[in-house]
């Protein structure tokens, strides 16, 4: 099945629309990605599961003008903030600071190989009326449930604040980890913790499967996407559940 969120072709689109109009600030491929993450996480999602799904929401698009507006808007915010924080170097320093710190602990790496985790997209429901939920915290932690993932950069929260206009959508980026060398596969156990107030708290384990690359995955692509199962929560004053 092929899923795409249509919105993040649009937000592409007037990015380099709005980077076009704009001198003296840096358009390198890492502050462009800083960009669009910021964007995207402030935007509501549409995605669409055909070739027909595609045509349909481009024509509800078209006929509702505000939502171009609020997205383009979005995206000159991106742009302001990304710039004006010097991004770019932030995450530059931060790829060598990963490599020192496992050589402290004795993991000696390769310079340049890393496992580079997928975005994660996931989805919170209400198991009564499978409505989607908002003022709910999530978080993703390491396989013990002790400590929060680190994100690629500081355009991705960890926890996730849902709001109503996420209709229940939460999203990660974890941050990449240095390997020894290239070609290593390695599962990567995590849990996303699920929390409400007046409902029954939810732990839901899963892994992921990597190959370490030469190279830290700096853009978000299509193909570079995990989408969790949907998480259902319900009312109550259990303890909660493990999924």
């Amino acid at each position: 099945m092929y899923i795409h969120n249509n919105i993040e072709d649009l937000v592409f689109k007037y990015l380099d629309d709005v980077l076009a109009s704009k001198d003296n600030i840096c358009k390198c491929d890492q502050c462009k990605t800083d960009m669009a993450c910021y964007a995207l996480n402030r935007v509501k999602p549409m995605y669409v599961v055909s070739s027909r799904g595609i045509i349909h929401t481009e024509n509800r698009r078209r006929e509702d003008r505000q939502d171009e507006i609020d997205v383009f808007t979005t995206v000159s915010e991106a742009v302001d903030i990304v710039s004006s924080t010097r991004r770019h170097e932030i995450t530059s320093d931060y790829k060598y600071n990963i490599v020192e710190d496992k050589t402290k602990t004795g993991y000696k790496t390769d310079e340049g190989c890393f496992f580079n985790f997928p975005q994660l997209i996931g989805r919170i429901f209400d198991s009564s009326n499978l409505a989607p939920i908002f003022d709910a915290e999530i978080v993703l932690y390491d396989k013990m449930i002790e400590n929060k993932i680190k994100m690629f950069n500081d355009s991705w929260e960890n926890p996730v604040k849902l709001v109503p206009q996420m209709e229940g959508t939460y999203s990660f980026w974890p941050a990449s980890i240095p390997a020894e060398k290239s070609d290593i596969q390695k599962d990567f156990y995590m849990n996303i913790s699920v929390t409400k107030k007046d409902y029954e708290p939810v732990i839901k384990f899963f892994f992921i499967r990597l190959v370490s690359t030469k190279e830290i995955k700096n853009h978000i692509k299509k193909e570079n996407i995990l989408y969790i199962d949907d998480i259902f929560i319900s009312k109550g004053n259990r303890k909660g559940g493990i999924i």
